[in-house]
């Protein structure tokens, strides 16, 4: 990795040596959130498997639409350290200014952005201090609008300038170093799932039983929440059937207008944002993911680690999870004829839908286990303090 531009100003003592090494390294996490989501439970397993005796954690959050302090006040119910900041999550002086105050009274020495309105805001509230300045990238978003387009090519801009930046998954790091980044400012650690709270147990449906289809993501196009709705409605499945739709987003209401013109608004439910999705992946039969774009979706890790079997589409992102036929279900994207085949094979075969889904909890364990990935952030946080 290379010295960024943006901390011009020397430390002292600096984290790495041996004054600073006496102390427990800080952390701050960053996130301008509508809810709790991939990125947020992400940032909540790492809190869980990060080494206590050699780290203070924090989690700022802000803005002030809907949803914003939900995940503030899911951490501090849970015992973490967080601060809610109650201004608009747009650029705003007023955010990098409490940020900074923030990061200089707790002698801050990593602040780890997530998202595109942290990325930014991290890195003004970063000029000209010591602090080291880091970044997840969750994903990209696919089929926006171009405004949010225009943001997160803003986003990059900035990101080059970070000491490190942590893609989640290869296809993410291969498309950062497409638009120009340095590698040595790429540090690739796969996503992750907590197997604490996840407990495997495969709910095989009876035949007489409905067939329960589970969608957790933000409502929105590029999810393909759209398409499955679509699929659902033309799936030949049990007439009890039901799906749940887990989350909310700008096109919940659309997205209600057009479960009624299918004429199947009795049998699917918007549950809304939720800090329960074990729960929900417990009592389903299959968890169905036709996102457009997506990093290494956490939701999918979360369902292979509970037992829940997995139909998504053929994306690069689904697909470093889901290989067809052993550990889930493929279909093209946009095509909601072969989702609704791929329910269909789900609830007709359950032989194969529990063998997939004991293939995807081995996988699961060995590869993506949260424990792993904290491991990875204690070094790659031990390097980031070592910088000079």
């Amino acid at each position: 990795m290379t010295e960024p531009g943006n901390n011009a100003v020397s430390r002292d003592p600096a984290p790495g040596t041996a004054t600073a090494a006496r102390r427990k390294i800080r952390v701050i996490h960053l996130h301008s959130t509508l809810g709790i989501f991939g990125a947020e439970r992400w940032t909540l397993a790492l809190l869980r498997n990060i080494d206590p005796r050699s780290y203070e954690t924090a989690v700022v959050t802000f803005g002030t639409k809907k949803g914003a302090d939900a995940f503030y006040n899911r951490l501090t119910a849970d015992g973490y350290k967080a601060i809610h900041l109650p201004f608009p999550g747009r650029l705003n002086p007023r955010v990098i200014r409490e940020l900074r105050n923030l990061l200089q009274r707790e002698r801050v020495d990593i602040l780890h952005t997530h998202g595109f309105k942290a990325d930014v805001t991290g890195y003004f509230a970063t000029r000209f201090t010591p602090v080291r300045l880091a970044s997840t990238i969750h994903g990209w978003s696919a089929d926006e609008s171009r405004l949010i387009g225009c943001y997160e090519a803003v986003s990059r801009f900035f990101l080059k300038q970070f000491d490190c930046v942590y893609p989640l998954s290869p296809a993410l790091h291969k498309g950062l170093v497409q638009h120009g980044f340095e590698p040595g400012r790429l540090r690739l650690v796969l996503n992750s799932v907590d197997l604490q709270g996840l407990h495997f147990r495969i709910n095989r449906r009876k035949p007489q039983d409905p067939f329960e289809v589970l969608f957790v993501g933000r409502v929105y196009r590029p999810k393909g929440v759209f398409d499955l709705v679509q699929a659902f409605a033309m799936a030949r499945l049990p007439a009890s059937s039901r799906l749940t739709v887990v989350g909310d987003g700008e096109d919940t209401g659309e997205l209600a207008g057009f479960i009624r013109e299918l004429g199947i608004a009795d049998r699917v439910v918007l549950a809304g944002n939720s800090s329960t999705v074990p729960d929900y992946l417990a009592s389903s039969h299959a968890l169905v993911l036709p996102s457009h774009a997506e990093g290494i979706p956490r939701v999918i890790m979360e369902a292979f680690a509970a037992g829940t079997p997995v139909a998504g589409t053929d994306i690069p992102g689904i697909r470093q999870l889901v290989r067809d036929r052993v550990t889930g279900l493929l279909s093209p994207v946009g095509d909601p004829a072969r989702l609704a085949h791929s329910m269909e094979q789900l609830c007709e075969n359950p032989d194969l839908a529990e063998r997939m889904a004991m293939e995807a909890r081995a996988m699961i364990e060995e590869n993506y286990s949260a424990a792993r990935m904290a491991s990875d952030f204690d070094r790659e946080y031990r390097l980031l303090c070592a910088l000079e």
